[in-house]
């Protein structure tokens, strides 16, 4: 049917064109009765600051459903689970996320799937498109046959280097022609605009007055360095960015910075508050579980209780104990709990966001499509990637920051190699 995309650096508004486009769309061709306009993203944390945007058009308040791809394709293949067994899908397990996306793909090349999809689906967009694989661009390339497909992407924001030159950038190039937008809207602050284009550019950023970039000698410095940053913030949240936890530096300053007053002005401390994602939750969860084979629901429940408390523990309690009420099961497996707990994170994380902290901690990933009044970007020895792979890092760290940027290097001989020589 129609297929626009959207090209354009960090900050240029590309999700508010998209919105301007659903709001087009739908005035030019009104949604029927039991229509919804579908939005995809590939991480969640996209996915609830996407519907959050588009509980403001008023025209489809109501009417749209927000979810990543994956979730897209778990459901085609409930849906479809014979037709995609006559093509030939093997048995996959719940994991196998690229597998379930690929098989969905073939399913949307199918006339008839495209159809059911459209009629509750006519409009369908997708955010930061250029961090899908094959497998993910599979689905959404088919979905441009019968539907109003809305696309934004920035082939520079892609932090996969398997996914160079990126397949969905140049897939878009081939079927229309993007709208390119190529003013950052985010910033007025000069030297943060020169800093983001120069190291899209492939050039070495300078420092400047909403910019700066320091070398430390030491954890301590870089402690003091934070702090101060922090300090001087006059107002507005802040984010703490690193490109990597290997090595625990970013960690071990952020402790550092918590545990009391750093350097000659004193400053902090304060308290700086870690986002896990999913696997890193889970994993904590479970490495804290001690809960042995084939146990009855009392002593699963038991097990469960002296975990923190929190949401999806809570959950997996409630669970044991309906199984063990109903009769579904008389004894528990930790492989079983395991999955269970796993399966709550993650239905916890779709549903609701975050807690919106003064300060924040998390990697260059997990800043992905967010934006902070200011930034502090602690970087390591341990990035890895080559020298295009650091400056794509450096870069989508940098442009989450709206009033100013500070970056912290771990040692002066960082100062010597890419992205900063």
């Amino acid at each position: 049917m129609t297929l626009i995309a959207v090209e354009g650096a960090a900050g240029c508004g590309k999700t508010v064109r998209l919105m301007e486009l659903v709001s087009q769309t739908i005035e030019e061709s009104p949604l029927l009765d039991g229509q919804r306009v579908l939005a995809l993203t590939f991480m969640h944390g996209a996915r609830r600051r996407l519907n959050e945007k588009l509980r403001g058009i008023e025209a489809v308040r109501g009417r749209v459903e927000c979810v990543t791809v994956d979730s897209f394709a778990q459901r085609l293949l409930r849906r479809w689970r014979g037709l995609a067994r006559a093509l030939g899908m093997p048995p996959l397990q719940p994991d196998q996320y690229d597998e379930q996306c690929d098989w969905a793909g073939a399913l949307l090349e199918c006339p008839e799937v495209r159809a059911w999809v459209a009629i509750s689906f006519p409009v369908v967009l997708v955010d930061e498109s250029q961090d899908l694989k094959p497998e993910r661009l599979r689905m959404v390339s088919a979905l441009a046959e019968s539907v109003s497909l809305l696309v934004a992407a920035d082939e520079f924001q892609c932090l996969s280097q398997e996914l160079r030159p990126n397949p969905c950038v140049t897939w878009l190039r081939a079927a229309c022609k993007p709208v390119v937008l190529t003013e950052v809207r985010r910033t007025d602050v000069q030297a943060l605009l020169t800093a983001a284009a120069t190291i899209r550019g492939g050039g070495v950023a300078q420092n400047g007055q909403g910019f700066k970039v320091f070398a430390a000698k030491g954890m301590p410095m870089a402690g003091v360095y934070l702090a101060n940053a922090l300090a001087w913030r006059k107002g507005g949240n802040a984010a703490v960015i690193t490109p990597s936890l290997k090595g625990g530096f970013a960690q071990k300053v952020v402790a550092r910075v918590g545990q009391g007053p750093c350097g000659k002005q004193q400053n902090g401390p304060y308290t700086i508050r870690w986002e896990q994602s999913d696997s890193d939750e889970v994993a904590e969860l479970i490495e804290m579980l001690e809960l042995g084979n084939d146990v009855t629901a009392v002593e699963a429940v038991t097990a469960l209780q002296r975990l923190p408390h929190s949401g999806a523990v809570r959950e997996v309690i409630s669970w044991v104990r309906r199984q063990a009420r109903t009769g579904a099961a008389t004894s528990f497996g930790r492989q079983e709990v395991e999955k269970a707990i796993a399966r709550q994170v993650q239905l916890r994380r779709q549903r609701y966001a975050a807690d919106h902290a003064t300060f924040s901690a998390m990697t260059v990933q997990q800043a992905k499509n967010r934006e902070f009044d200011g930034v502090v970007v602690l970087w390591p020895y341990q990035v890895g990637g080559d020298d295009e792979h650091k400056r794509r890092l450096l870069y989508n760290a940098i442009t989450r920051a709206r009033r100013w940027c500070t970056v912290v290097l771990q040692s002066e001989d960082l100062l010597k190699g890419a992205p900063f020589a």
